[in-house]
């Protein structure tokens, strides 16, 4: 059987594919962040920012991850995600989707 997803398996997919890190890393090169993560919260999700695509493919990872690890319909994930979602969740660049909207105007 394999181990369950944790939250920090999850954090770690998106800063491993799009910024060459991972937790451990992070908070060796900020301590600061390590001792108290609750006041640094808004500097890790902006210093680690995601394209809107990269977001919409690590949602779908999560996706796929979930229902075959639960053995659940992509439904009942998709209902329940909120809350993992909310823990581990990249940032999103501002505007990172404009071309493709301005594009389709």
């Amino acid at each position: 059987m394999k181990a369950k997803l944790t939250e920090e398996d999850v954090i770690n997919w998106w800063l491993e594919k799009y910024h060459d890190t991972n937790l451990d890393k992070v908070k060796e090169e900020h301590p600061e962040w390590a001792k108290d993560p609750e006041k640094h919260t808004r500097d890790f999700y902006a210093a680690y920012m995601v394209t809107e695509e990269q977001h919409d493919e690590w949602k779908e990872w999560l996706i796929t991850t979930l229902m075959k690890q639960l053995r659940q319909s992509r439904r009942y994930i998709e209902r329940g995600l909120w809350s993992v979602y909310l823990n581990t969740s990249p940032s999103v660049l501002p505007n990172s989707g404009m071309k493709h909207k301005q594009i389709a105007e």
